[in-house]
Formats: structure tokens, sequence, C-alpha cells
């Protein structure tokens, strides 16, 4: 007479079925066993519960909401202008330009993501020359017309707290934009 069998859930070895440990979860042959078994497994589910909570905190976390949105504003602004030149010197952008803002976007909150106050410029006007080489402010009236430039001088200064909700929220705004471009490009490619 063959004696029935069954696998440990937790070393997966055969044993026999009349000498395991029958608990909830399944059989063990042994008391350690079943033990190692719950320790394995609050270690993983500790780990997912960990996972989730610090992806619910960076969802969450101002910092990181709104270098999202300053990420996703600024792909959309290198995409928007990628085929003209650089509003400071009026030169080819080149491949490392850069979405560079009119008015300081650390000083002027309100405007910080203001399409108007943010165009495509040269690495080396916007990071070596301060951010405009003396032409931007003529170049931007050209480009927008002086109406909107004084809308942005009258919107200037202040400060706006966000939320990362807000963040969030123009993150959003931009990656759709983004895709309306992408899309865009894609019909006339078809």
């Amino acid at each position: 007479m063959t004696t029935a069998t069954r696998r440990c859930c937790g070393c997966k070895e055969r044993f026999k079925a009349d000498s395991m440990i029958s608990l909830p979860v399944g059989f063990f042959h042994s008391v350690d066993c079943s033990i190692q078994y719950a320790n394995k497994k609050t270690a993983v589910k500790s780990k997912k519960v960990h996972a989730k909570q610090k992806s619910d905190f960076y969802a969450n976390d101002v910092k990181t909401r709104k270098k999202a949105a300053k990420d996703a504003c600024h792909s959309y602004i290198r995409m928007r202008d990628r085929e003209q030149s650089c509003i400071c010197c009026g030169e080819t952008l080149g491949n490392d330009f850069q979405a560079g803002h009119w008015l300081p976007s650390g000083s002027n909150t309100k405007i910080r993501y203001h399409e108007d106050n943010i165009h495509a410029q040269r690495l080396n006007c916007n990071y070596f020359k301060g951010g405009d080489s003396g032409d931007y402010k003529d170049n931007l009236i050209d480009k927008i017309g002086s109406e909107r430039v004084k809308y942005l001088l009258e919107n200037k200064g202040g400060t706006l707290k966000r939320t990362a909700s807000d963040y969030k929220e123009i993150e959003s705004h931009y990656k759709n934009k983004l895709k309306e471009i992408e899309s865009a490009q894609q019909n006339i490619k078809s």
C-alpha cells in the first residue's frame, strides 16, 4: 500500500500527508517550515505596502509634482518651438536648446508656467547669458504682440502657493498639449 504524499507549501518538498501540519494557508512538514513561510510572505507583503506608500508619497509630494509639472511644460515648449530660432539672438537653436523664461520663473510664480513667458532659447543665451542676450523682449513683442507682453508684466512678481494637485493639473495640461502636437505631426506624415 502506497502512502499519500503532499507538497509542503514552505520548502516545496513532498512528505507523508498524515504527518503534515494543516494550516489555513496550506500544508507544512514542520512548524519551523511554516514559520519561515509566514516570514517570507510577511516580508513580501511589507515590501508591497512600502512600495505603495512610497508611490503614494511621490504622487502627493509637492516637490516631486513641481518637477514633473516643470518637465512636462518645458517638453511642450521645446516641441512647440523646435523649428523656430532662438527668441534672444535669432540664431538656430541647435540640439541642446532649452525652454527659457523671459521673466525669471523663481520670482514670478504666477506666470511660471505661462506659455507666453517661456520660449526656446539656445543654451548659450539661456545659461551663459542669464536667460537674455539682450533681445528677448523685442523679439517677444514681435512674436506674441505688445498686449500679451503687457499682461506678463502686469502679472510679474508676487507669490502663488501651489499644491501637489495644482502641479498634477499643470503636468496633465502640458502632457495633453504635447500629445496634440505629436498627433498633428503624425497626421501630417500620413
